[in-house]
């Protein structure tokens, strides 16, 4: 399962789940989800990818 780090200034804010499992589908969920957390955030947001067994 891939999951989502939402890093600001180097430390770990959030973890996002997706819950589809297809590419194309996370792929444009995650870009949703990008824009809601620069707004949130600022602009100093980073997503890490990492899996997760």
């Amino acid at each position: 399962m891939l999951v989502y780090d939402v890093v600001v200034n180097g430390e770990i804010k959030e973890t996002i789940l997706p819950r589809k499992h297809r590419l194309k589908e996370i792929y444009h969920y995650m870009m949703e989800q990008s824009q809601l957390m620069q707004r949130k955030y600022g602009e100093h947001v980073r997503l890490n990818k990492r899996i997760v067994y």
